[in-house]
C-alpha cells in the first residue's frame, strides 16, 4: 500500500511550504536541478544536489528535506527515491516556477 506523504502538485503553495522549511530545525532545501540551472538562480539557502546524486545523499534519515526543481517533475522523482531509501521527512516543494520570493545566484 502506498504510504506516500506527497501533497498533490498545485501552484501557489511553494512559498507556504518553503516557510515550513525555514521554520524546521535542521531542514535542508534541496535543488535537484543541474548545476548550470542552479547557478542561474535558486531559492536562497538551497543546496544543489542534482537528481542523479540525490540517492547518494549522506544525511540522517530523519532530516527534514524539501525538494524542488524547475517545474516539479524531477523533484517529485527525487522525493520518491528518498522515501524508498527510508527517509522519513521528505516534502515536495514543487517547481521554482511557482516561487514568488527572491532568488539568489
Amino acid at each position: 500500500e502506498d504510504m506516500s506523504v506527497f501533497e498533490p502538485i498545485s501552484g501557489g503553495d511553494f512559498d507556504e511550504k518553503l516557510e515550513r522549511a525555514r521554520a524546521a530545525e535542521g531542514a535542508m532545501v534541496v535543488d535537484v536541478r543541474a548545476e548550470a540551472e542552479f547557478a542561474d538562480g535558486h531559492v536562497p539557502g538551497a543546496v544543489n544536489i542534482p537528481l542523479n546524486q540525490v540517492p547518494k545523499m549522506d544525511v540522517p534519515k530523519d532530516t527534514p528535506l524539501f525538494l524542488y526543481c524547475r517545474s516539479g517533475a524531477r523533484s517529485s522523482r527525487g522525493c520518491k527515491a528518498l522515501e524508498k531509501l527510508g527517509y522519513t521527512n521528505v516534502t515536495h516543494l514543487g517547481g521554482i516556477l511557482d516561487h514568488k520570493g527572491p532568488v539568489e545566484k
